[in-house]
């Protein structure tokens, strides 16, 4: 198995993290998913069709190999916190 992950868009800024959407590849398929981070502490949330071609994502051996890809493609917080707005769910 190998999922791959792109940057698509800044969400902003939630609880003192910052939200990221991620689009995943896996099998040639494109799924959505959401990182979030803070400065010492990361989590994604896949799409739910890709739970269901997967599992859980914690759970299999791309979990560590995708996180460590995703949070080298993000801006580090430091840099970038101070820049975003909050994030507004009434906008997506």
């Amino acid at each position: 198995m190998k999922v791959t992950a792109s940057i698509l868009d800044y969400l902003g800024k939630y609880e003192g993290g910052i939200l990221v959407s991620i689009g995943l590849m896996y099998e040639n398929k494109f799924y959505n998913a959401v990182f979030y981070y803070t400065s010492d502490k990361m989590i994604i949330n896949i799409d739910d069709n890709l739970k269901n071609e997967i599992g859980e994502i914690e759970l299999t051996d791309d979990y560590i190999p995708l996180m460590e890809s995703i949070i080298k493609m993000v801006e580090p917080y430091e840099n970038i916190i101070n820049d975003l707005s909050d994030y507004d769910s009434n906008n997506n």
